[in-house]
């Protein structure tokens, strides 16, 4: 559970930059900006998908534990 937090608050960070740089992008017209954006959003949905796998493998944990009780 605390890794999947981990995750998800490192993708709302990622989001909140990415959201900065594109009201750069649209204020300067800048292209640094804009690459910027790009891989903000491309890192949240990396640390999205990281989250929800981590949540899987924790409930396959709590499974496996579940399954080795009498």
């Amino acid at each position: 559970m605390m890794t999947q937090r981990l995750w998800l608050g490192l993708a709302v960070v990622y989001t909140c930059t990415a959201l900065v740089q594109l009201y750069l992008l649209a204020s300067t017209g800048a292209v640094w900006a804009g690459t910027l954006t790009a891989l903000g959003f491309v890192a949240a949905l990396l640390c999205t998908l990281a989250s929800w796998r981590a949540s899987k493998r924790e409930r396959d944990d709590t499974r496996e534990v579940d399954s080795h009780q009498p």
